[in-house]
């Protein structure tokens, strides 16, 4: 009799546990398919981090010389490049603001920008599409060496990978591959024009900056 309620007990015991088991298994199936990432996006499905559209411009269109590119001594007198903003600790940044959604008008109110992306992820390779045109008349940017610099905060830069650019039409730049190494929220600035100084207000260079979630 005692060997019979042994083996009673011990199958009743299994059973046990594998119920458990089974109910543990489903819990976590469940939380990973609903996790969320930073920045408001869902597991798998990174991209800009929406928000207000932007205005920082208003009524203000800065033209460009390419005069100003290259500047020789004394040449240019536009004066220095005046997009500034505060950044954490007080520093004061040579850029504006970094913007949320996938358009723009640049720091200094030159160029407009879009742009889409490949699927974002961490640790994945992305291409970003950027359609650029000018303020002053909305005509395509040709030629515009758009580059692109990615952090995640000020001590954690995206990782080197080879990054090329191609322009195809005019004014439509596929930049890439970049890579992120973590999850969250990111800054994607690009440069517009990067091989010309920057020191006056009419020089071809700019910038802007976008939010983007890396879930």
């Amino acid at each position: 009799m005692l060997a019979r309620f042994s083996v009673a007990s011990s199958l009743a015991t299994l059973a046990l546990a594998l119920v458990m088991s089974g109910a543990a298994c489903s819990s976590s199936g469940t939380t990973s398919s609903t996790s969320t990432g930073s920045g408001g996006g869902s597991s798998g499905t990174g991209g800009p981090v929406t928000g207000p559209a932007d205005k920082h411009c208003g009524a203000k269109v800065q033209p460009v010389s390419a005069a100003a590119c290259h500047p020789t001594d004394g040449a240019g007198g536009g004066g220095t490049s005046t997009s500034t903003s505060t950044g954490a600790g007080g520093a004061v940044s040579e850029y504006g603001d970094t913007l949320s959604n996938a358009e723009a008008d640049d720091d200094d109110c030159k160029y407009h920008l879009s742009w889409t992306a490949t699927s974002i992820g961490e640790n994945s390779d992305v291409t970003f599409t950027a359609v650029i045109t000018t303020k002053s008349d909305g005509k395509p940017v040709p030629m515009g060496d758009v580059d692109i610099e990615a952090y995640l905060n000020d001590t954690h830069p995206a990782p080197n990978s080879d990054a090329k650019t191609t322009e195809s039409p005019t004014g439509t730049y596929a930049v890439g591959p970049i890579r992120f190494d973590a999850a969250g929220k990111w800054t994607v600035r690009f440069h517009i024009h990067e091989d010309c100084s920057d020191l006056t207000e009419d020089s071809p260079h700019g910038h802007v900056a976008f939010f983007v979630n890396v879930p």
